[in-house]
């Protein structure tokens, strides 16, 4: 590498006449407009026509409390919608591209947008190209131009060749020096219809939105029903048509789908503080359904931190020099060679490797699994050095072997590998510009065995426990890697899993085996080996054709196909970018715990949405309950239309998303995977809703009727109804908190705060809008004494009772049991 780079100063420059590297940025929803969306509401078109009718019937002050829910919940709205949009912004701005420039006369990673024409950019497979540039050096160099062509076929460069922003490298490496960056490039002056489309719906939000249309359907028949029944029985036709217009929108579960959707994105966020980057809302529903997850091996089971323990030399001098001439310190074990020279006193690897000149090289890939470079040397003429590294079996058949010797190799390539080694082979051969061509043409033959080194890398501290974590949570687990069996195994014994040889499937086999014969095996496949990125896009394709619901983690441009097809793809922080661009799931600290934690957040999420749409829904239904009730029986209302706006605002609205913030429970891993066709309205919650409904609106009823009819004070009747149906929902709220068991055995009774919070608020408004003498004569309402108060007490008491006893009896008992 000839070239210094550009200094601080010049990049300074030059920051200042060009500008940051970024492309005209995706515009965000401003809040005004999404505060304004909030009123193109059908529910808002409703409350309208209620006022419009209570200016009919001259009820000036409903007509002032129905705007003013109209002004709240749109706020309200907006709350949860904007805070939705920031926390989405701010979880994409964490994933920053970066590139790896030569600056001051040192590589050096900078974030993408740093860079300013000029910088001389490394680029490798996987990487996408930051900027639109002119390559100084390549070597077998390819980029996938899909991006502004349409045509996915790679594309040859050469030096002096253009290289465009946003394009893919898909083999190869090379230099280029960059010349446009941001809008001035190729991508940039079309970046306005390359912008990204909106994120799908999720199948969760799907299958909401359905039942929200339902209960939607149910609540318009009820209200109407509400209005016929009313006016048919000699009710005041507007004072019916203003009633039924504000129960439509209580009953209706509006703000479901948002409250849905805060919930995911706030366990997105969560996640983000386990290390763990979710980076689409419908991975956090899928993450609990996952059902298997073939993992790699380095990085996730590791630590990732390779070091040569072993060295076994025929030639030491050769094994040294290919070491260093076959490197590129582009990964963790190229980097371990590097550190290992480093520290030997008789080779100085920087002057070797800066005055041997690269002619030629076969970059590696996993495909064939090793590394060939060709240098001109000092004193050498037309004679070159060719240097190769890579998987043992693969360079023993480049080399002049015999028959013992391989058997000889192999055995102490076993024995290393079975103390969990990463054995490397190491191989050298002296040419000329006549072999060189040979090699060009993938003639690969005639190398002298050099040698071999064992990276050691050792396994996490924390898996051992987090592998039988996930086997108690009903997950399988299944590595799959392209490293040698024997040191597969030899790890997985390390973290507690020992394997037998029919659990193992090495990628020669598979290669053999028909997607029959592999449908019949892989179930009882523990370690597959070896593979190559094609196999593991087969592998996933057949357990998911048996019903498996399938993470798969990986981290180069070859493994993107995977990732796009499994159902959750999962990367490590420093995974190419194409590999980011398709993972839904991010690991930020390299950690197969963090995965375990991911499928927990998914799971913890679909309980916890289960629980809200209960409590919502029996809130509701409850105040229907009622107003029906009253019609049957030919009652003056127990409610009015005041008070039904002030369940609706104030009583339930802060409480319907509260429960979102529930923690895990002990059997929430337990229980095993969620069926991605389990319903989120399950048996259990439609019963408790019905119980819930029906018996709170019945005893409202029957404490409008003994203190409003039967003792002739109908507003002391009103106020019982409607202090009910607030008081009692603060209180059985706790028993939604868990369906499993009940709440006094609750082990994170004490963790939700914010529940708290809004009960002892919601509980204190009570007491307030009860005596304070505005209140009172807002919402028709009067003092309580404390035989009244020890009735709505007995009340919420007798709900709680209910729902435990339906919990205890209808509860899920299947645990996931060890095998």
């Amino acid at each position: 590498m000839k070239q210094k780079g550009l200094t601080c100063e010049e990049v300074k420059k030059r920051q200042i006449q060009y500008g940051k590297n970024v492309l005209p940025a995706e515009k965000t929803v401003p809040a005004i407009r999404i505060f304004l969306s909030q009123f193109a509401n059908p529910l808002v078109y409703i409350l309208c026509l209620a006022g419009l009718i209570s200016l009919f019937l001259q009820k000036y002050f409903d007509i002032a409390l129905i705007f003013s829910v109209v002004i709240i919940n749109a706020f309200m709205g907006f709350f949860q919608e904007n805070k939705t949009q920031q926390t989405l912004a701010a979880l994409k701005k964490l994933v920053k591209p970066s590139a790896r420039v030569l600056r001051d006369n040192q590589r050096q990673e900078i974030d993408v947008l740093e860079l300013v024409p000029g910088d001389i950019v490394f680029l490798a497979v996987g990487d996408r190209a930051p900027a639109d540039g002119r390559v100084i050096e390549a070597f077998s160099f390819f980029t996938n131009e899909a991006v502004l062509t349409g045509e996915s076929e790679a594309v040859k460069k050469e030096t002096g060749g253009e290289v465009f922003m946003g394009t893919i490298v898909s083999s190869g490496r090379a230099v280029i020096e960059v010349v446009k960056i941001g809008s001035l490039t190729k991508i940039g002056k079309i970046a306005e219809t390359l912008k990204k489309t909106e994120e799908p719906a999720t199948t969760l939000q799907v299958r909401l939105k359905k039942l929200t249309h339902t209960l939607i359907f149910i609540s318009v028949f009820l209200s109407a029903l509400v209005f016929i029944f009313g006016f048919l029985t000699g009710r005041d036709f507007w004072q019916m048509a203003e009633l039924s217009a504000v129960l439509l929108v209580a009953i209706i579960p509006e703000a479901l789908l948002i409250v849905i959707t805060l919930v995911l994105v706030l366990a997105m966020q969560d996640s983000l503080k386990r290390k763990a980057l979710i980076r689409k809302i419908l991975a956090v529903e899928t993450l609990g359904s996952v059902t298997t997850i073939c993992t790699d091996k380095t990085g996730t089971l590791t630590e990732g931190k390779m070091k040569v323990v072993k060295t076994d030399f025929i030639d030491a001098g050769s094994g040294l020099l290919t070491m260093c001439l076959c490197n590129d310190l582009s990964g963790t074990e190229e980097i371990a060679l590097w550190d290992f020279l480093r520290e030997r006193k008789d080779f100085d690897q920087e002057k070797t490797f800066n005055e041997a000149n690269r002619i030629f090289e076969i970059p590696f890939s996993s495909e064939h699994k090793f590394m060939i470079t060709v240098n001109s040397y000092a004193g050498g003429g037309d004679e070159y050095l060719a240097s190769a590294k890579g998987a043992p079996e693969i360079i023993m058949k480049m080399c002049e072997l015999s028959a013992a010797e391989q058997k000889s190799l192999m055995l102490k390539i076993d024995a290393w590998a079975e103390k969990g080694l990463k054995v490397m082979a190491l191989a050298s051969k002296k040419i000329s510009k006549d072999d060189l061509k040979e090699i060009k043409n993938k003639k690969l033959t005639d190398f002298t065995w050099a040698g071999m080194v064992g990276l050691w890398d050792p396994p996490r501290r924390d898996v051992k426990e987090t592998l039988l974590a996930a086997k108690q949570a009903g997950l399988k687990i299944k590595v799959v890697t392209g490293d040698y069996y024997r040191t597969a195994v030899k790890i997985m014994e390390y973290l507690g899993i020992k394997i037998n040889s029919g659990q193992i499937l090495e990628g020669d086999e598979l290669e053999k085996l028909n997607d029959k014969e592999l449908k019949s095996r892989i179930s009882n496949i523990l370690l597959f080996a070896r593979v190559t990125p094609e196999q593991k896009l087969r592998i996933v394709s057949v357990l998911q054709e048996l019903g498996e619901i399938v993470a798969m983690t990986g981290d180069g441009v070859n493994d993107a196909p995977a990732l796009k097809k499994s159902n959750i793809g999962i990367v490590v922080g420093d995974a190419s970018e194409v590999a980011k661009e398709t993972a839904d799931l991010i690991l930020l600290d390299n950690n197969f715990k963090t995965i375990i934690s991911a499928v927990e957040a998914g799971r913890l999420v679909f309980e916890n949405i289960k629980k809200i749409i209960l409590f919502i829904l029996s809130n509701s239904f409850a105040e229907v309950v009622v107003i029906m009730g009253a019609l049957i029986l030919g009652w003056p209302f127990p409610l009015t239309v005041v008070q039904i706006l002030w369940l609706h605002l104030l009583c339930d609205g802060p409480e319907d998303f509260i429960l979102g913030f529930e923690p895990k429970e002990k059997e929430t891993m337990l229980e095993g995977p969620k069926s991605m066709a389990e319903p989120i309205f399950d048996k259990i919650g439609i019963f408790l809703t019905i119980m819930i409904s029906l018996l709170s609106g019945l005893i409202s009823l029957g404490f409008f009727w003994y203190f409003g009819l039967y003792h002739g004070n109908l507003i002391l009747g009103q106020t019982m109804a409607f202090m009910s149906l607030a008081f009692s929902s603060v209180i059985y709220i706790f028993s939604c908190r868990t369906l499993r068991k009940p709440f006094w055995q609750y082990e994170n009774f004490w963790s939700n705060k914010w529940l708290f919070m809004v009960v002892i608020f919601s509980l204190l408004l009570a007491f307030i809008i009860t005596y304070f003498p505005p209140t009172q004569k807002i919402l028709g309402l009067m003092p309580l004494n404390l035989f009244q108060w020890s009735l709505l007490l007995a009340k919420a008491v007798l709900l709680v009772l209910v729902i435990e006893i339906i919990k205890l009896k209808m509860r899920p008992k299947k645990i996931v049991a060890l095998s």
